[in-house]
Parts: C-alpha cells; sequence; structure tokens
C-alpha cells in the first residue's frame, strides 16, 4: 500500500525544484505548468495530481522555501538564554530571507498583484511574509513570558523590528536604487534596528 509513497514524494520534491527555478528565472506569469513539468522531468498530468493549478504550486514552492530555511536553525528561548544573541539570530534569518533573489521577485509580483487587486496577492503574502511575522511573534511571546522584554501584543514588538530592519532602505534594494546590502551592511543593520529596539522594549532592571 505504501510502496508508491517514497516514488511520489521524490516527484513532489522534484517539481517544487523546477517550479522555484522557473519562477526565479521566468516569472510567476511566464512560468506554465507545462514548462514545469518539462524541467522536473514529468507528465503534466503528474504535477497537477500533486497541484491543483499554478497558483497552489507557487504558494507550496514559496512555502517550502521559507520553511527551510526557518526550519534550519529553530528559535527556542530559556530562561538561559542570551537575548541579544537570539535577537541578533532572528534578525539576520530575516535579513537573509528578504534579500534572496527569489523573495525581492515575490515582492515585485505582490506589488504588482496588489495594483491589479488579484487575491492571489493575500495568498501569496501569507505564504511568505506571513510566515516570517509569525516567526517574530512566536519569539516575542517567548521573551515576554521568559520577561526579557516589556509586555506586549506580539504583533507590536514583530511591527517594530521588522520596520527598524527593512524599512526604507529595503524599499530602494528592491526599486533597484541601492544595492542589495553584504553581511557587514547587514550586521550594522542588525545592530542600529536592535539599539532602537530595546530602547522601546528592553525590561527594566
Amino acid at each position: 500500500m505504501k510502496a508508491g509513497r517514497p516514488k511520489d514524494l521524490e516527484k513532489r520534491k522534484r517539481i517544487l525544484e523546477a517550479a522555484k527555478s522557473l519562477f526565479l528565472e521566468c516569472g510567476y506569469e511566464g512560468s506554465t505548468m507545462n514548462s514545469i513539468a518539462q524541467k522536473a522531468d514529468v507528465t503534466k498530468l503528474t504535477v497537477y495530481n500533486h497541484f491543483q493549478d499554478k497558483a497552489t504550486l507557487f504558494t507550496a514552492a514559496i512555502e517550502d522555501t521559507c520553511d527551510h530555511l526557518i526550519n534550519a536553525s529553530p528559535i527556542c528561548l530559556t530562561p538561559d538564554s542570551n537575548f541579544k544573541q537570539a535577537l541578533q539570530h532572528t534578525c539576520r534569518l530575516s535579513l537573509d530571507l528578504a534579500n534572496l533573489p527569489e523573495a525581492m521577485k515575490l515582492d515585485a509580483l505582490l506589488i504588482k498583484l496588489a495594483s491589479q487587486h488579484s487575491p492571489l496577492t493575500l495568498q501569496f503574502y501569507n505564504a511568505s511574509h506571513g510566515k516570517l511575522h509569525a516567526l517574530w511573534e512566536n519569539f516575542f511571546e517567548q521573551a515576554m513570558s521568559l520577561q526579557f522584554i516589556r509586555r506586549d501584543q506580539p504583533r507590536n514588538p514583530t511591527l517594530l523590528i521588522v520596520s527598524l530592519l527593512m524599512g526604507l532602505r529595503h524599499h530602494e534594494v528592491l526599486m533597484g536604487l541601492r544595492c542589495v546590502p553584504d553581511q557587514s551592511e547587514r550586521l550594522a543593520i542588525i545592530e542600529d534596528s536592535i539599539d532602537l529596539f530595546m530602547y522601546r522594549y528592553g525590561s527594566k532592571t
């Protein structure tokens, strides 16, 4: 009964990898289910057996990329944790995700879809930005329960730290007016962001 399952999973993985590659190369509108099937070396029917349409496949590809990076180094705070180090780690993860070529291409697509009032905007946003925001909210819930930072609704410190990390600078990167920050620049961004964040949320001792 389970004999075909490993092969199905292997095909699904090939389809996702092909989709990621083509979406990056050709964009969402320039990629077709047929071209994805050819690149994955499967039939078009096999692609549809795993994903009902291109939007579903694109969403799965976004989620797979985000999950891979997020789950590679899960964040779990304990009373003995060095909170600032954990915050630095989460900031690095956020900046690394935001500056991936596929992430920037996705942001351009989201802006285009939003201007068209497409229902796909929210679907793709939740699969990418929504996952990152959920990671931050969970992190801050842990931090507040351990009294590393002042109590607030988790969404509020999330909005603050994401705004500090991205802001006008990242907007200019997306428009091609500024280069993608290198590692040294990202470290400087993180340090400045944490200093301002802790001014607002640092625990009173």
